[in-house]
């Protein structure tokens, strides 16, 4: 699955890895699930892409060409296929089950260390004055340095989503929320923007991993409904 985006800061793409998480069949006949409603409950630091110098949030709502809902959607739905673990359906009279997905978060943020600024000012500075010999040589080399010379900065990516399901008669049957979290060390200088980088290498595998437990805990609600209905049989 690959989501595109856009916006007035350049592109960003989420290109969701399509490897599959193998879980064991329940039996013969697959559960089948609709998925109803994507409800977007992310903050307003994450939409907006807010931040300044030292930590930048990002990808911005307006970076993508789809709806955060639309992208996250994709993503499960193609998790749920490749797990083997039901069937989704087009349509819900077609369903055994009704879901409901809320995402809580799902975006990345780059922390970068404010001291690191300085030293990399002074480094520039100096690294200008020698080249120079002149006040505006330094001036201008502090300048180049703290765009250029890398940080201390820390990358964090994360998905946090809550799962409710509905049987076909209307009642509550699964309520899961689970975190998918992945942080980086590494040094980046002031005007480093990977997102798209970073996105791939660290986004994607955060909503993996929230998915991983999400469906994990599906399959066992499911697993522990057969048994009870084994059980009630004649």
């Amino acid at each position: 699955v690959t989501v595109m985006g856009c916006g007035g800061g350049g592109n960003v793409s989420f290109h969701y890895p399509a490897e599959s998480m193998a879980f064991p069949r329940l039996g013969e006949d697959h559960p089948t699930l609709f998925v109803e409603l994507v409800h977007d409950l992310r903050p307003a630091t994450q939409r907006e892409g807010q931040g300044g110098l030292t930590t930048r949030r990002f990808p911005s709502d307006e970076h993508w060409d789809e709806p955060v809902t639309q992208i996250y959607y994709q993503a499960l739905v193609q998790d749920l296929t490749q797990t083997d673990l039901v069937a989704v359906v087009p349509l819900r009279s077609q369903a055994d089950y009704v879901l409901e997905v809320d995402i809580n978060h799902l975006g990345c943020k780059v922390s970068r260390s404010g001291a690191g600024y300085a030293l990399t000012g002074l480094l520039g500075a100096g690294l200008g004055y020698v080249v120079g010999q002149s006040g505006g040589a330094a001036a201008a080399g502090a300048l180049i340095g703290i765009g250029a010379i890398p940080v201390p900065t820390r990358l964090r990516a994360v998905c946090e989503v809550q799962l409710k399901v509905r049987d076909a008669d209307g009642e509550p049957f699964f309520t899961e929320t689970c975190l998918g979290e992945i942080t980086k060390d590494t040094w980046e200088g002031i005007t480093s923007r990977k997102e798209q980088q970073w996105v791939d290498d660290y986004l994607t595998v955060a909503v993996k991993r929230a998915n991983a437990c999400l469906l994990g805990q599906l399959r066992q609600a499911l697993t522990d409904r057969a048994a009870d209905a084994a059980s009630m049989e004649p």
